[in-house]
């Protein structure tokens, strides 16, 4: 028996193979029958729960969630996912699957397993190619286009259902026998079963959703919603999406795990992991995984890199620390310090990224419209223009997703703990830089050049501004992210840009990161100054310089509390991004 892992990582599965079916080493049973665990399965869930019936009556923008005590190979996911593809509504409708799992199959286990099923093949490759990495807690899986989500949580069973918030059609209990797994059929199991059972509610019609900024955040969300067979207007006051902050040629997809295994370092490896997998289709388009190394860059940074190290335990897939020469080969740059390497990050093109994810005919585009204000009036939401070129906007669900702007959107009174952070990006003529082949972090960042042959640019990021409102690029930022970098990657610039000599014509540009007073993003509906959620308003910001690493996640998240489905987080990670924090203490409302 080896011996236990350190968090994050988690022990896998132990199996032995008996006629090329597995065999779980540490219970002493087998996972299915190798002939007849299909057939048997089908007949004893599918059909008893008479699911191809109730699967084909479900409304427009509705659900089904299916839970399982037990995901193991997966085989019984792949039955239902199967059958909701045979007898699912022909409209857009979500079936959910949320499973605990103490002990995880590894991928190669995985692949093993269910390639004893030929008829499950196509769906088994899409579970395969979106299977987590073998790291404790709640992992959202997005599949099929979005008409199929699991929610799969690596750990106990008892700690999956008292974390996770979710209401059940149907229940996968059986798994294995009573006496293998006593703490699955115990008392505390079986309550825990009946609260996360759903009652029945008759349907409501579809509701209509305002989304309110169409940076990544916005844009990702209506998207989300749009894909779940709802009606959205997406609201900003540019021309375009993508347009502010999330505008820029090129941005890092990274973050910067925490020493200690806590909720804050559990939340950014959550959203690490789901944005590499959401990013996953648009590879070579607008998403570039070309790894990225994060610098022992200082004597500081080196000795936090040696205490991450020997206090956690991450799978390579996810990260693993490598010398200087190792980090040289891996970026194809001359460094002076190893580091942490992160081979499934990378680079995106947010502005880009944020058009496309606009495109859906369930997404009305309302552009050039300047919102004044949001206010509740007859049930609904009343989003006003400024000026009589912006007619009122209702809606029965708002989100804002405004940045930095969001306090002035917010109705009521109150003071809210946001700050806006100026950020200026470089833009360099491959000609001034010899070009890494992957992303380079350190106190700056440094993508690869990228652009038509001629053209190609690379990007730093970006100044840190605390006390500047300056709207412009300018030289004295650009000197900053010059200095900055070649502190960290000498010689990487042309000789004369490395002694101070910054060419007139250097463009950038800037944009104005949201954060807030703890540094943790916002996303949630909007509470009260008594603390009581209201009704049908949504906040999706405060995200700084990791938007684009965080808000696919954080979009899901609030895209299952909007539409009332499984939430994507646990309890402990979504009462970190709660927005009754950010109201300003002793101040009234």
């Amino acid at each position: 028996m080896p011996l236990p892992t350190i968090p994050p990582a988690i022990e896998s599965a132990e199996l032995s193979w008996h006629g090329g079916a597995p065999k779980s080493k540490r219970l002493g049973h087998a996972y299915f029958h190798p002939e007849k665990g299909l057939e048997e399965f089908r007949y004893d869930f599918i059909e008893h729960n008479n699911l191809p019936t109730r699967f084909s009556s479900i409304p427009e923008a509705g659900s089904f969630v299916v839970a399982e005590a037990g995901f193991g190979t997966g085989l019984h996911f792949l039955a239902i996912w199967q059958t909701w593809q045979a007898w699912g509504p022909s409209h857009a409708a979500t079936l959910h699957f949320v499973a605990s799992e103490r002990f995880p199959l590894t991928l190669q286990d995985l692949k093993k397993a269910l390639s004893l099923w030929p008829e499950l093949s196509d769906l088994a490759e899409e579970l395969i190619a979106s299977y987590p990495p073998l790291v404790r807690g709640t992992h959202r899986i997005v599949l099929a286009g979005g008409r199929v989500r699991l929610t799969l949580f690596f750990g106990d069973t008892h700690d999956a259902w008292n974390t996770l918030s979710f209401k059940a059609d149907a229940w996968l209990l059986h798994g294995f026998e009573p006496v293998i797994t006593p703490e699955s059929w115990q008392k505390p199991a079986i309550r825990e079963t009946g609260q996360h059972s759903k009652p029945d509610i008759p349907s409501t019609p579809v509701p209509a959703a305002a989304v309110i900024g169409a940076g990544i955040a916005g844009c990702l969300l209506a998207n989300n919603l749009a894909h779940r067979g709802y009606a959205v207007t997406l609201i900003d006051a540019a021309d375009e999406p993508g347009s502010a902050a999330s505008g820029n040629l090129q941005g890092a997809m990274y973050v910067k795990l925490g020493v200690e295994f806590n909720h804050q370092t559990e939340l950014a490896l959550s959203a690490l992991t789901f944005s590499q997998r959401y990013y996953a289709p648009y590879r070579d388009e607008y998403w570039h995984p070309t790894g990225l190394i994060q610098l022992s860059w200082s004597d500081t940074e080196q000795s936090r890199q040696r205490r991450f190290i020997e206090r956690n335990q991450y799978p390579e897939d996810l990260l693993y620390p490598v010398t200087r020469r190792e980090a040289e080969a891996l970026t194809g740059a001359c460094l002076m310090s190893g580091g942490l390497w992160f081979p499934g990050c990378g680079w995106l093109e947010p502005g880009k990224l944020c058009k496309s994810l606009a495109v859906h005919p369930s997404i009305r585009k309302v552009f050039a419209y300047s919102v004044k204000q949001v206010e509740p009036t007859q049930g609904k939401w009343r989003i006003s223009g400024a000026g009589s070129d912006n007619p009122d906007i209702h809606a029965d669900q708002v989100a804002i997703c405004a940045g930095h702007l969001t306090p002035q959107l917010i109705p009521g009174s109150g003071t809210f703990r946001f700050k806006a952070i100026r950020g200026q990006v470089t833009y360099l003529p491959e000609p001034l830089i010899d070009s890494p082949q992957a992303v380079i972090c350190g106190a700056r960042y440094l993508n690869p050049a990228y652009g038509p042959k001629g053209e190609q640019l690379a990007v730093i990021g970006a100044t840190f501004d605390l006390n500047s409102d300056e709207p412009d690029p300018t030289t004295e930022s650009h000197r900053e992210n010059i200095r900055t970098l070649s502190s960290m990657v000498p010689n990487i610039l042309c000789a004369d840009m490395a002694t101070g000599d910054i060419p007139e014509q250097l463009a950038g540009r800037v944009g104005f990161r949201c954060t807030t007073h703890d540094y943790q993003p916002v996303a949630g509906p909007l509470c009260d100054a008594q603390g009581q959620e209201v009704k049908g308003l949504y906040l999706l910001t405060g995200m700084g310089s990791k938007g684009l690493t965080y808000a696919p996640l954080l979009a899901e998240f609030v895209a299952d509390q909007l539409t009332q489905q499984p939430c994507a987080l646990p309890t402990s990670l979504a009462k970190r991004l709660a927005t009754g924090r950010m109201r300003q203490p002793n101040v009234a409302s």
